[in-house]
């Protein structure tokens, strides 16, 4: 189902973004049909622009204060999708640009896709100590991942026999 979804997608959308044009400007006319088009753009860069700084300065707060910044990252990949379609020409795009770009659809389209996919943040310098804040110090102690029983399996010996390698990493 999912393969015939895609091309469909792929082939309708300018056909019907071709068939939204000659709607509008025939009720509008050609020239405020094009200013639309072109504004449409220009509040894609723009709506960028400043929800995209005010998304990064979010992560940035968040990794700074030790917590997760991965909500923060599916927002922002929302905010760049959302102005891409406005920046797309075409009014169909404009409107899903447009809804995607409000909060509450936002939030509710993350969690949506936050029960779909993972999202590992690492690399950001921060760990969680025994202590109540964010520690940099990276000798402490091993770090901890938490899976359920069917996100992984356990071999006690190789194919050929021979124990498996130690689970221990050298620092």
């Amino acid at each position: 189902m999912r393969s015939v979804i895609v091309p469909l997608i792929i082939l309708g959308l300018p056909i019907a973004e071709i068939a939204g044009f000659v709607i509008v400007g025939r009720e509008l006319g050609v020239a405020l049909t094009l200013l639309l088009v072109l504004l449409g753009g220009v509040a894609g860069i723009l709506l960028l622009r400043i929800q995209g700084l005010g998304m990064l300065r979010r992560v940035q707060e968040a990794a700074r204060a030790g917590k997760d910044p991965g909500p923060d990252v599916l927002g922002g990949a929302l905010i760049f999708v959302a102005a891409i379609l406005l920046i797309v020409p075409g009014f169909i795009t404009d409107i899903a640009g447009l809804i995607l770009f409000l909060p509450p659809v936002r939030r509710a389209i993350a969690a949506f896709l936050q029960t779909r996919l993972t999202i590992l943040t690492t690399g950001s310098g921060f760990r969680y100590g025994t202590g109540s804040g964010p520690s940099s110090d990276r000798g402490d102690g091993p770090t901890i991942i938490d899976l359920d029983s069917d996100e992984f399996s356990r071999k006690d010996e190789d194919e050929d026999g021979s124990p498996p390698p130690s689970n221990r990493i050298s620092r």
